[in-house]
Protein backbone atom coordinates (compact mmCIF):
# COMPACT_ATOMS: atom_id res chain seq x y z
CA UNK A 1 0.00 0.00 0.00
CA UNK A 2 2.82 2.18 0.85
CA UNK A 3 4.07 2.33 -2.49
CA UNK A 4 1.28 4.08 -3.89
CA UNK A 5 0.67 6.80 -1.50
CA UNK A 6 3.46 8.96 -2.71
CA UNK A 7 2.29 8.62 -6.46
CA UNK A 8 -1.11 9.82 -5.44
CA UNK A 9 -0.42 13.00 -3.28
CA UNK A 10 2.34 13.35 -6.19
CA UNK A 11 -0.43 13.49 -8.55
CA UNK A 12 -2.85 15.60 -5.99
CA UNK A 13 -0.19 17.82 -5.34
CA UNK A 14 0.07 18.81 -9.30
CA UNK A 15 -3.85 19.01 -9.60
CA UNK A 16 -3.95 21.44 -6.98
CA UNK A 17 -1.07 23.56 -7.68
CA UNK A 18 -3.12 24.01 -11.01
CA UNK A 19 -6.42 25.12 -9.71
CA UNK A 20 -4.31 26.91 -6.58
CA UNK A 21 -2.88 29.33 -9.78
CA UNK A 22 -6.11 29.98 -11.17
CA UNK A 23 -8.20 31.23 -7.48
CA UNK A 24 -5.04 33.12 -6.26
CA UNK A 25 -6.36 36.58 -5.89
CA UNK A 26 -4.81 39.60 -7.55
CA UNK A 27 -2.10 40.45 -5.34
CA UNK A 28 -0.30 37.04 -6.00
CA UNK A 29 1.74 36.02 -8.64
CA UNK A 30 2.40 32.33 -9.43
CA UNK A 31 5.53 30.66 -10.48
CA UNK A 32 8.13 27.67 -10.81
CA UNK A 33 11.66 28.65 -9.36
CA UNK A 34 15.44 27.42 -10.53
CA UNK A 35 18.44 27.76 -9.02
CA UNK A 36 21.36 29.93 -10.67
CA UNK A 37 24.98 29.12 -9.50
CA UNK A 38 27.11 25.83 -9.15
CA UNK A 39 23.89 24.10 -9.11
CA UNK A 40 21.67 24.46 -12.10
CA UNK A 41 18.29 22.71 -11.30
CA UNK A 42 14.69 23.12 -10.77
CA UNK A 43 12.68 23.38 -7.40
CA UNK A 44 10.87 20.65 -6.59
CA UNK A 45 8.51 19.10 -3.81
CA UNK A 46 8.44 16.19 -2.19
CA UNK A 47 5.54 14.32 -0.19
CA UNK A 48 6.31 15.92 3.07
CA UNK A 49 6.85 19.51 1.92
CA UNK A 50 10.49 19.15 1.71
CA UNK A 51 11.86 21.30 -1.09
CA UNK A 52 14.94 20.30 -3.20
CA UNK A 53 17.04 21.08 -5.95
CA UNK A 54 16.53 17.90 -9.17
CA UNK A 55 15.45 14.06 -7.52
CA UNK A 56 12.67 12.11 -8.03
CA UNK A 57 10.04 14.55 -6.80
CA UNK A 58 7.24 16.76 -8.24
CA UNK A 59 7.98 19.87 -9.68
CA UNK A 60 7.24 22.97 -7.74
CA UNK A 61 4.55 25.28 -8.15
CA UNK A 62 4.44 28.48 -5.77
CA UNK A 63 2.87 32.00 -5.05
CA UNK A 64 3.52 35.26 -3.46
CA UNK A 65 1.22 37.16 -1.88
CA UNK A 66 3.00 40.52 -2.12
CA UNK A 67 0.71 41.76 0.74
CA UNK A 68 1.69 39.44 3.41
CA UNK A 69 4.93 38.45 1.88
CA UNK A 70 4.50 35.27 2.10
CA UNK A 71 4.76 32.04 -0.52
CA UNK A 72 2.55 29.19 -0.59
CA UNK A 73 2.92 25.95 -2.27
CA UNK A 74 0.69 24.19 -4.74
CA UNK A 75 -1.53 22.78 -2.07
CA UNK A 76 -1.45 26.43 -0.33
CA UNK A 77 0.76 24.70 2.18
CA UNK A 78 2.96 27.89 4.11
CA UNK A 79 6.32 27.97 2.64
CA UNK A 80 9.39 28.93 5.25
CA UNK A 81 12.79 28.43 6.72
CA UNK A 82 13.44 28.25 10.37
CA UNK A 83 15.71 27.43 13.11
CA UNK A 84 17.17 25.35 14.23
CA UNK A 85 17.78 23.18 10.28
CA UNK A 86 16.77 26.67 8.63
CA UNK A 87 15.41 24.10 5.74
CA UNK A 88 13.06 25.49 2.95
CA UNK A 89 9.87 23.47 2.97
CA UNK A 90 5.92 24.07 2.73
CA UNK A 91 3.10 22.40 5.46
CA UNK A 92 -0.11 23.02 6.50
CA UNK A 93 -1.06 24.41 9.91
CA UNK A 94 2.44 26.01 10.05
CA UNK A 95 3.42 29.68 9.32
CA UNK A 96 6.89 30.09 9.50
CA UNK A 97 8.61 34.15 10.19
CA UNK A 98 9.96 34.15 7.04
CA UNK A 99 9.32 37.63 4.95
CA UNK A 100 9.89 36.57 1.19
CA UNK A 101 10.16 39.21 -1.58
CA UNK A 102 10.69 39.02 -5.32
CA UNK A 103 13.51 41.71 -6.99
CA UNK A 104 13.08 43.58 -9.76
CA UNK A 105 14.25 41.82 -12.88
CA UNK A 106 17.87 41.93 -13.63
CA UNK A 107 20.62 42.27 -16.78
CA UNK A 108 19.61 38.96 -16.98
CA UNK A 109 16.08 39.65 -17.23
CA UNK A 110 15.29 37.32 -14.19
CA UNK A 111 13.60 38.23 -11.03
CA UNK A 112 14.48 36.13 -8.04
CA UNK A 113 13.13 34.91 -4.70
CA UNK A 114 14.49 36.58 -1.56
CA UNK A 115 13.90 36.69 2.10
CA UNK A 116 14.27 38.74 5.33
CA UNK A 117 15.10 42.16 4.09
CA UNK A 118 16.96 40.88 0.68
CA UNK A 119 18.52 38.03 1.23
CA UNK A 120 18.96 36.36 -1.72
CA UNK A 121 21.36 33.58 -1.55
CA UNK A 122 20.50 29.91 -0.21
CA UNK A 123 22.13 27.00 0.52
CA UNK A 124 21.77 23.89 -1.67
CA UNK A 125 23.08 20.65 0.17
CA UNK A 126 23.95 17.37 -1.37
CA UNK A 127 21.85 14.10 -1.15
CA UNK A 128 22.93 10.90 -2.74
CA UNK A 129 25.54 11.08 -5.14
CA UNK A 130 26.90 10.53 -8.45
CA UNK A 131 23.67 10.27 -10.61
CA UNK A 132 21.79 9.95 -8.29
CA UNK A 133 22.48 13.33 -6.47
CA UNK A 134 20.16 15.77 -5.71
CA UNK A 135 20.12 19.30 -3.24
CA UNK A 136 18.10 20.08 -0.44
CA UNK A 137 17.53 24.00 0.31
CA UNK A 138 18.48 25.84 3.61
CA UNK A 139 18.89 29.51 4.63
CA UNK A 140 22.28 31.30 4.70
CA UNK A 141 21.76 30.98 8.59
CA UNK A 142 22.09 26.94 8.14
CA UNK A 143 24.69 26.39 11.05
CA UNK A 144 26.44 23.66 9.35
CA UNK A 145 26.97 24.35 5.43
CA UNK A 146 30.05 21.91 5.15
CA UNK A 147 29.71 20.39 1.65
CA UNK A 148 27.01 23.05 0.50
CA UNK A 149 26.95 25.51 -2.44
CA UNK A 150 25.27 28.84 -2.62
CA UNK A 151 22.99 29.44 -5.17
CA UNK A 152 20.20 31.83 -6.03
CA UNK A 153 16.70 31.15 -6.86
CA UNK A 154 15.23 32.59 -10.20
CA UNK A 155 11.27 32.76 -11.22
CA UNK A 156 10.37 31.61 -14.37
CA UNK A 157 7.03 30.53 -16.08
CA UNK A 158 5.76 33.37 -13.98
CA UNK A 159 1.58 34.61 -13.92
CA UNK A 160 0.80 37.62 -14.94
CA UNK A 161 0.33 38.79 -11.44
CA UNK A 162 4.13 38.92 -10.70
CA UNK A 163 4.77 42.17 -13.69
CA UNK A 164 2.05 44.42 -12.41
CA UNK A 165 2.98 47.87 -11.00
CA UNK A 166 1.53 46.92 -7.94
CA UNK A 167 4.58 45.42 -7.12
CA UNK A 168 6.96 48.31 -4.93
CA UNK A 169 10.05 46.64 -5.14
CA UNK A 170 12.94 48.92 -5.36
CA UNK A 171 15.01 48.81 -9.02
CA UNK A 172 18.55 47.87 -8.70
CA UNK A 173 20.17 51.25 -8.41
CA UNK A 174 23.12 51.32 -11.97
CA UNK A 175 26.41 51.43 -11.60
CA UNK A 176 26.31 55.11 -11.55
CA UNK A 177 24.36 56.31 -9.10
CA UNK A 178 25.27 52.89 -6.89
CA UNK A 179 28.26 53.73 -4.05
CA UNK A 180 27.89 50.48 -1.93
CA UNK A 181 30.74 48.69 0.15
CA UNK A 182 31.21 44.88 -0.42
CA UNK A 183 28.59 43.12 2.48
CA UNK A 184 29.51 40.21 4.03
CA UNK A 185 28.47 36.97 2.25
CA UNK A 186 25.80 34.65 3.39
CA UNK A 187 28.84 31.66 2.98
CA UNK A 188 30.84 33.86 5.57
CA UNK A 189 28.90 36.17 7.72
CA UNK A 190 31.62 35.48 10.48
CA UNK A 191 33.72 38.33 11.29
CA UNK A 192 36.56 39.16 9.21
CA UNK A 193 39.49 39.05 10.65
CA UNK A 194 41.80 40.58 7.63
CA UNK A 195 43.17 43.55 9.12
CA UNK A 196 40.99 46.35 8.46
CA UNK A 197 43.52 49.17 9.12
CA UNK A 198 45.63 48.78 6.10
CA UNK A 199 46.00 51.64 3.70
CA UNK A 200 42.95 51.93 1.17
CA UNK A 201 44.74 50.89 -2.17
CA UNK A 202 44.64 53.46 -5.06
CA UNK A 203 43.74 52.73 -8.42
CA UNK A 204 44.93 53.71 -11.47
CA UNK A 205 42.72 53.00 -14.90
CA UNK A 206 43.59 52.14 -17.97
CA UNK A 207 46.94 50.31 -17.50
CA UNK A 208 47.63 47.81 -20.53
CA UNK A 209 50.78 45.70 -21.31
CA UNK A 210 54.09 46.82 -22.64
CA UNK A 211 55.07 43.70 -24.34
CA UNK A 212 58.50 42.48 -22.89
CA UNK A 213 58.83 45.08 -21.07
CA UNK A 214 57.53 44.47 -17.91
CA UNK A 215 55.89 47.86 -16.61
CA UNK A 216 52.85 49.59 -17.46
CA UNK A 217 52.13 52.47 -19.58
CA UNK A 218 49.07 54.91 -19.22
CA UNK A 219 46.41 54.35 -21.81
CA UNK A 220 44.40 57.77 -22.44
CA UNK A 221 41.92 59.55 -20.00
CA UNK A 222 38.38 57.92 -19.73
CA UNK A 223 36.93 54.76 -19.57
CA UNK A 224 38.89 51.65 -18.07
CA UNK A 225 39.19 49.00 -20.50
CA UNK A 226 39.05 46.68 -17.76
CA UNK A 227 35.20 48.20 -16.86
CA UNK A 228 33.32 50.33 -18.47
CA UNK A 229 34.51 48.31 -21.94
CA UNK A 230 33.49 45.16 -20.43
CA UNK A 231 30.29 46.71 -19.03
CA UNK A 232 28.84 47.03 -22.15
CA UNK A 233 30.58 44.74 -24.55
CA UNK A 234 31.37 41.67 -23.11
CA UNK A 235 28.70 38.97 -21.88
CA UNK A 236 28.80 37.35 -19.01
CA UNK A 237 30.10 33.87 -20.40
CA UNK A 238 32.90 35.34 -21.94
CA UNK A 239 36.26 33.56 -21.07
CA UNK A 240 39.98 34.77 -22.34
CA UNK A 241 40.49 31.50 -24.03
CA UNK A 242 40.78 27.83 -23.96
CA UNK A 243 39.19 25.36 -22.25
CA UNK A 244 41.31 23.89 -19.43
CA UNK A 245 41.38 20.24 -17.77
CA UNK A 246 43.45 20.41 -14.22
CA UNK A 247 44.58 17.37 -12.39
CA UNK A 248 43.56 17.58 -8.79
CA UNK A 249 46.76 16.76 -7.65
CA UNK A 250 48.76 19.24 -10.51
CA UNK A 251 51.12 21.56 -9.17
CA UNK A 252 50.05 25.11 -8.15
CA UNK A 253 51.81 28.29 -8.42
CA UNK A 254 50.37 31.12 -5.92
CA UNK A 255 51.48 34.59 -6.19
CA UNK A 256 54.47 36.14 -5.04
CA UNK A 257 53.17 39.66 -3.74
CA UNK A 258 49.80 41.29 -4.11
CA UNK A 259 49.09 45.08 -4.08
CA UNK A 260 47.91 48.09 -5.12
CA UNK A 261 48.85 49.12 -8.78
CA UNK A 262 51.71 51.85 -8.64
CA UNK A 263 53.83 52.13 -11.49
CA UNK A 264 56.29 54.14 -9.54
CA UNK A 265 56.70 51.79 -7.05
CA UNK A 266 59.14 48.81 -6.88
CA UNK A 267 58.23 45.90 -8.59
CA UNK A 268 55.55 48.03 -9.56
CA UNK A 269 53.23 47.49 -7.10
CA UNK A 270 52.79 49.26 -3.17
CA UNK A 271 51.13 48.00 0.04
CA UNK A 272 52.63 44.49 -0.69
CA UNK A 273 50.35 42.83 1.49
CA UNK A 274 48.56 38.73 0.79
CA UNK A 275 45.02 40.58 1.54
CA UNK A 276 43.19 41.18 -1.66
CA UNK A 277 40.51 43.76 -2.39
CA UNK A 278 38.59 43.56 -5.53
CA UNK A 279 35.57 46.41 -4.97
CA UNK A 280 34.36 49.58 -6.87
CA UNK A 281 36.99 51.52 -4.88
CA UNK A 282 40.06 49.39 -5.17
CA UNK A 283 42.02 47.17 -7.32
CA UNK A 284 45.10 45.15 -6.66
CA UNK A 285 47.70 43.93 -8.96
CA UNK A 286 48.67 39.71 -8.10
CA UNK A 287 52.37 39.13 -9.46
CA UNK A 288 53.68 35.23 -10.67
CA UNK A 289 56.64 33.98 -10.96
CA UNK A 290 56.87 30.13 -13.13
CA UNK A 291 60.25 28.48 -12.51
CA UNK A 292 62.15 27.03 -14.53
CA UNK A 293 61.17 23.22 -12.95
CA UNK A 294 57.56 24.18 -13.09
CA UNK A 295 57.44 22.14 -16.61
CA UNK A 296 59.35 19.92 -18.42
CA UNK A 297 61.23 21.48 -21.54
CA UNK A 298 59.60 21.88 -24.98
CA UNK A 299 61.09 19.45 -27.62
CA UNK A 300 61.77 21.31 -31.25
CA UNK A 301 58.37 21.36 -33.30
CA UNK A 302 56.34 20.20 -30.70
CA UNK A 303 53.11 22.84 -29.58
CA UNK A 304 54.08 24.53 -25.94
CA UNK A 305 52.05 22.98 -23.42
CA UNK A 306 48.79 25.71 -21.98
CA UNK A 307 48.84 26.66 -18.57
CA UNK A 308 45.45 28.38 -16.86
CA UNK A 309 45.43 30.81 -14.51
CA UNK A 310 42.61 29.04 -11.81
CA UNK A 311 40.39 31.04 -9.34
CA UNK A 312 39.72 28.93 -6.20
CA UNK A 313 36.73 29.83 -3.65
CA UNK A 314 35.47 27.10 -1.36
CA UNK A 315 32.93 28.05 0.79
CA UNK A 316 34.42 29.52 4.11
CA UNK A 317 33.79 25.87 6.35
CA UNK A 318 35.87 23.92 4.25
CA UNK A 319 38.91 26.68 4.95
CA UNK A 320 41.72 25.56 7.15
CA UNK A 321 41.29 26.05 10.83
CA UNK A 322 42.05 30.35 11.75
CA UNK A 323 41.32 30.93 8.15
CA UNK A 324 39.43 34.44 7.89
CA UNK A 325 36.69 34.04 5.97
CA UNK A 326 36.32 36.41 3.40
CA UNK A 327 33.99 39.39 2.42
CA UNK A 328 31.88 38.80 -1.06
CA UNK A 329 29.20 41.04 -2.54
CA UNK A 330 26.94 37.74 -2.89
CA UNK A 331 25.77 35.42 -5.27
CA UNK A 332 22.63 37.48 -5.88
CA UNK A 333 24.19 40.85 -6.54
CA UNK A 334 26.75 38.81 -8.90
CA UNK A 335 23.76 37.34 -10.64
CA UNK A 336 21.33 40.13 -10.83
CA UNK A 337 23.60 42.79 -11.84
CA UNK A 338 25.82 41.05 -14.19
CA UNK A 339 28.93 41.70 -12.18
CA UNK A 340 32.10 40.24 -11.47
CA UNK A 341 36.27 41.46 -11.70
CA UNK A 342 38.21 41.88 -14.94
CA UNK A 343 41.81 40.19 -15.15
CA UNK A 344 43.96 42.33 -16.86
CA UNK A 345 47.56 40.93 -17.86
CA UNK A 346 50.03 43.95 -17.24
CA UNK A 347 53.01 42.27 -16.77
CA UNK A 348 54.95 39.24 -18.95
CA UNK A 349 58.07 38.31 -20.89
CA UNK A 350 56.21 35.75 -22.80
CA UNK A 351 53.91 37.69 -24.30
CA UNK A 352 51.14 35.30 -23.78
CA UNK A 353 47.92 36.39 -25.80
CA UNK A 354 45.49 37.32 -22.81
CA UNK A 355 41.48 38.72 -22.44
CA UNK A 356 41.55 41.58 -20.50
CA UNK A 357 38.39 42.75 -21.00
CA UNK A 358 36.37 39.22 -20.18
CA UNK A 359 33.76 39.52 -17.62
CA UNK A 360 34.72 36.96 -14.59
CA UNK A 361 32.15 35.54 -12.98
CA UNK A 362 33.16 33.36 -9.13
CA UNK A 363 31.16 31.54 -7.22
CA UNK A 364 31.69 29.72 -3.54
CA UNK A 365 32.18 26.51 -3.89
CA UNK A 366 33.60 26.62 -7.24
CA UNK A 367 36.97 26.68 -9.01
CA UNK A 368 36.93 28.83 -12.01
CA UNK A 369 40.12 28.82 -15.25
CA UNK A 370 39.59 32.77 -15.68
CA UNK A 371 41.59 31.88 -19.02
CA UNK A 372 44.48 29.58 -20.45
CA UNK A 373 48.25 30.74 -21.94
CA UNK A 374 51.38 29.10 -23.62
CA UNK A 375 54.15 28.43 -20.78
CA UNK A 376 57.45 26.21 -21.02
CA UNK A 377 60.12 26.68 -23.27
CA UNK A 378 62.26 24.87 -26.03
CA UNK A 379 64.96 22.65 -25.03
CA UNK A 380 68.15 23.26 -24.33
CA UNK A 381 67.46 26.33 -22.90
CA UNK A 382 67.65 25.37 -19.72
CA UNK A 383 71.17 23.88 -19.97
CA UNK A 384 72.39 27.37 -21.55
CA UNK A 385 71.33 29.19 -18.27
CA UNK A 386 69.51 31.82 -20.85
CA UNK A 387 65.94 30.58 -18.89
CA UNK A 388 64.88 33.33 -16.20
CA UNK A 389 61.87 32.77 -14.44
CA UNK A 390 59.18 34.25 -16.05
CA UNK A 391 57.11 36.98 -14.50
CA UNK A 392 53.45 37.52 -14.79
CA UNK A 393 51.00 39.48 -13.42
CA UNK A 394 47.25 40.58 -13.29
CA UNK A 395 45.47 43.90 -12.02
CA UNK A 396 42.13 43.00 -11.21
CA UNK A 397 39.27 45.80 -11.36
CA UNK A 398 35.64 45.27 -10.20
CA UNK A 399 33.00 45.43 -12.31
CA UNK A 400 29.46 46.79 -11.93
CA UNK A 401 29.75 47.04 -7.83
CA UNK A 402 31.32 43.64 -7.30
CA UNK A 403 33.28 43.34 -4.36
CA UNK A 404 35.36 40.53 -2.61
CA UNK A 405 38.64 40.81 -0.15
CA UNK A 406 39.94 37.91 1.35
CA UNK A 407 43.91 36.46 2.17
CA UNK A 408 45.41 35.13 -0.81
CA UNK A 409 46.53 31.59 0.42
CA UNK A 410 50.14 30.47 -0.60
CA UNK A 411 52.00 34.24 -0.54
CA UNK A 412 55.26 33.89 0.57
CA UNK A 413 57.88 31.30 1.55
CA UNK A 414 56.45 31.86 5.30
CA UNK A 415 52.60 31.58 4.45
CA UNK A 416 50.73 30.63 7.13
CA UNK A 417 47.44 29.07 4.54
CA UNK A 418 48.48 27.38 1.37
CA UNK A 419 45.39 26.43 0.36
CA UNK A 420 42.34 28.45 0.74
CA UNK A 421 40.82 31.63 -1.77
CA UNK A 422 42.55 33.20 -4.41
CA UNK A 423 44.36 32.81 -8.11
CA UNK A 424 46.87 30.05 -9.25
CA UNK A 425 48.53 29.40 -12.08
CA UNK A 426 48.84 25.91 -13.04
CA UNK A 427 48.99 23.45 -16.10
CA UNK A 428 46.73 21.78 -18.24
CA UNK A 429 46.14 18.24 -18.76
Amino acid sequence: MKLFTIPLLIGSLADARATVRARQPGNSCCFGLSSAGVVDEKVKENHLGELSLGGPFQQGGFCFDRTTKTVKDGLNHNCFMRAPAEEFQCYPGIVGATVFDISPPGADGKSYLTYDNGQGTFYACPIGSGDDVYYNIYSALKPDAAGCVSVALALYDSSAECFTSSNNTAAIPSRRHQQTKPKASSVGQHKRRIAANSPAPSIISGYSQVPGAGLWSIMPSGASASTEATATSTPASAKSSQTCSISPSAPSIAPIRLGSPDKSAPGGIKDSVAEASITPHNSTVFLYSIPRSFLPPIEDNTKPPLCALQFRMPVCTELAKGYPCYRFSGLEQEVLANSGMTFDLILDDGHAAWNGTALQQVFPGENTVLGTFECGNPKGSYDKGSYEDRKMGWNVSSVREFGLEFLQAGVGDDAKFQDGIGAWIVPCQ
